[in-house]
């Protein structure tokens, strides 16, 4: 199925629910900080669970459809990362800036090193299904499916997220003519290859779908009457993730934790601030030998929203959010000491080593998301943007819709 085809299914899928909620009288209720999953579409990162932090004040009461789509514009130039073996050479290399090492490297008898090979340029596109199944008064359960695939990213299919859009940017408002080398590679391309140190190749192809996984987390909201006086709510949720790719089957778990504060105004006005934090341990059960995403497999995540929320006349609401997010690195940091890179640094101004290096880094991004809740329907858009521009993804947009099922 297209990528085309695909948003084109997501954006009709509300439309027939529009007739059932047009009359409301009352304000539509609103169960703490309205967010999607804002989990990045990193090329690595998609393979593996991605826990999206729950900001919710309490159990859902009725059983809710989440549909949403992602998309990222994810570019980084072929580089080759070696990690020499020898103790004499990694001492060597600790106490030189990464870009002055030399490094020749012949066969493994005579220069042993690891080897990891990356080449990412495509937009990504993930779709996310999640359901939201009440249990008991202060318990339900998210049972979600996440679907990828690499396109080009042509508009109108990708506005923001399109290399022509960005690379106006860059050169009419900020970042100069042609920073990364996009436009010296050229415009709507798919390539997608990486390679780990045991010769195991990650390849996705333009438009070749895959089923990422699926996931179940199970939440539980206590409560304090002290805390509910304070409009203070908290929850924790362990998850359970079964990834399905032929590159990575494998089962991951995490656990999760966060606290939210509102503040009540005049007029139905509310502020809401909320902070959570993740763990996740990846491939604790791997059912066949895997393509290596990094050797993090403990890896955190932490997150914070400020949310603004206000009523109409009607009854709906509308909610204004700024979410950060920052996630632990893929690869583990004392690599830095000692990698030696080749890649094409003489063609582009900068990034050409972002493919591993920021694989060592922490990943943060901000987003902007707008929210529209009716009575049994609400509508989401979001922008992400990578301040600290690793170009994994760039930039990022997403839409969404929340059904309430019963």
């Amino acid at each position: 199925m297209s990528p085309k085809v695909l948003e084109i299914i997501l954006f009709l899928a509300a439309f027939p629910l529009l007739g059932q909620i047009v009359s409301i009288d009352s304000l539509v209720t609103k169960n703490g900080i309205t967010k999607l999953n804002l989990a990045s579409t990193h090329p690595l990162g998609i393979y593996s669970t991605q826990i999206s932090q729950n900001f919710r004040e309490h159990a859902v009461k009725k059983t809710q459809l989440i549909l949403q789509q992602q998309s990222g514009n994810v570019f980084q130039p072929q580089v080759t990362a070696y990690l020499p073996e020898d103790p004499n050479i990694r001492q060597q290399f600790s106490s030189l800036p990464w870009f002055y090492r030399v490094f020749d490297y012949e066969n493994q008898e005579e220069t042993p090193a690891q080897l990891y090979s990356y080449e990412f340029d495509a937009v990504i596109k993930v779709y996310r299904a999640t359901l939201l199944i009440p249990l008991a008064k202060k318990q339900d359960l998210h049972i979600g499916a996440r679907g990828f695939m690499a396109v080009a990213g042509k508009n109108p299919w990708s506005i923001f997220s399109n290399d022509a859009n960005i690379e106006w940017f860059h050169s009419n408002i900020a970042g100069g003519e042609d920073p990364f080398g996009r436009k010296f590679y050229g415009y709507d391309q798919v390539k997608f290859r990486y390679t780990d140190n045991r010769g195991r190749t990650l390849t996705m192809k333009r438009g070749e779908f895959f089923l990422g996984g699926i996931d179940a987390t199970y939440n539980y909201y206590p409560a304090n009457r002290g805390l509910s006086n304070k409009h203070i709510a908290t929850n924790i949720g362990i998850t359970a993730g079964w990834n399905t790719t032929r590159f990575n089957h494998s089962v991951d778990i995490g656990i999760q934790g966060a606290i939210q504060k509102k503040w009540p105004f005049r007029d139905h006005q509310f502020l809401r601030f909320a902070t959570g934090i993740n763990v996740q341990y990846n491939n604790v059960i791997d059912f066949k030998k895997n393509v290596s995403l990094g050797n993090n497999r403990i890896q955190g995540a932490t997150e914070m929203s400020l949310e603004w929320t206000t009523y109409t006349n009607r009854g709906n609401f509308n909610a204004l959010q700024i979410h950060y997010q920052l996630q632990t690195p893929f690869r583990k940091k004392e690599e830095k000491d000692y990698f030696h890179l080749k890649g094409d640094w003489e063609s582009i101004n900068a990034g050409w080593h972002n493919g591993y290096t920021t694989l060592l880094e922490y990943l943060s991004s901000w987003t902007l998301q707008y929210t529209h809740g009716r009575k049994k329907i609400n509508y989401h858009v979001y922008l992400k943007e990578d301040l600290s521009v690793n170009n994994a993804p760039d930039i990022e947009s997403g839409i969404g819709i929340t059904y309430t099922v019963n």
